[in-house]
C-alpha cells in the first residue's frame, strides 16, 4: 500500500462503555500516537474499517459492538497489504461459548491472534510486576514496571510472540504480545482498561513503540 509522508493513524472504539472508558481512552490514544509523529483521528464505530485505504495504522479499541464480518475482512485485508494493528484490551473479547469464539468474529479473533477467556480467580484485579522482552523493539526499553489493572486470560494464536506478561496463579499471562499478518504487523496490549493506564509513563512508551513498530519501524 502507498504511505502518505506523515504516517495516518486512525483510532476505533466501538461498542459499550459500560465496563471500559472507551471516550477517554479513544482521546487518550489519539494524544500519544500524534505525539509519536502519526496525523491521528478517531472514529466511534466500525464503519471506518470498510475503506481498507483510510489509514496506515489502525488502532482498535472494542467492547462487543456491531462489528459485521464484512468490515473485519476489509481490516484484514489493509492489514496483509502492508497496515500495521495496534488492538487494545477488550478488542479481543467478543459474543461466544467457552468452548470457542463466535464464528460471526472468527475473521477479528483470526487477525488479533488471541481471544478473552476469562478473569481468572478472584480478584479480578490487583497490582502486579509487568516483566519485558528486552529483545523486542517495542518493549526493549520498559519494564519491569507495577501497575494496578484488571487481569484478563487470554487464548492466543500459535505464531504470536510474547513480549510482555505479568506472572499469574496460573503461570505466565500475555501483557503485550506481536505477530505477523501477510505484510502487515499486528501488536495487541492488554492494558487499557481505565486512566490509570493511560496516565501511566511505561503504557504510553509501549503504546508509543508498539504504534510505530506496527506502522513498519524497526525488523523485529
Amino acid at each position: 500500500m502507498t504511505r502518505s509522508p506523515t504516517p495516518r493513524a486512525l483510532v476505533v472504539i466501538n461498542g459499550d462503555d459500560v465496563y471500559e472508558d472507551l471516550f477517554s481512552a479513544g482521546l487518550k490514544l489519539a494524544e500519544i500516537l500524534t505525539a509519536a509523529g502519526f496525523a491521528a483521528r478517531t472514529a466511534m464505530g466500525t464503519a471506518r474499517l470498510a475503506d481498507p485505504a483510510a489509514a496506515d495504522l489502525f488502532v482498535l479499541y472494542t467492547a462487543m459492538g456491531d462489528f459485521p464480518p464484512s468490515r473485519q475482512a476489509a481490516l484484514e485485508a489493509a492489514v496483509r497489504s502492508g497496515a500495521g494493528l495496534l488492538a487494545v484490551h477488550a478488542s479481543n473479547v467478543f459474543p461466544g461459548p467457552a468452548t470457542g469464539p463466535d464464528p460471526a468474529y472468527r475473521i477479528a479473533h483470526r487477525l488479533i491472534g488471541s481471544r478473552f477467556t476469562g478473569h481468572g480467580p478472584r480478584p479480578h484485579e490487583s497490582r502486579f510486576r509487568v516483566h519485558a522482552d528486552k529483545g523486542h523493539a517495542v518493549t526493549r526499553s520498559t519494564g519491569p514496571f507495577r501497575i494496578r489493572h484488571e487481569h484478563y486470560r487470554i487464548e492466543t494464536a500459535s505464531d504470536v510472540r510474547v513480549i510482555a506478561w505479568r506472572r499469574g496463579a496460573g503461570g505466565r499471562e500475555p501483557i503485550a504480545y506481536v505477530r505477523r499478518a501477510g505484510r502487515g504487523r499486528v501488536c495487541y496490549l492488554q492494558l487499557g482498561h481505565d486512566m490509570r493506564a493511560w496516565d501511566d509513563p511505561p503504557v504510553r512508551e509501549i503504546v508509543t513503540r508498539a504504534a510505530r513498530w506496527a506502522h513498519g519501524e524497526g525488523t523485529r
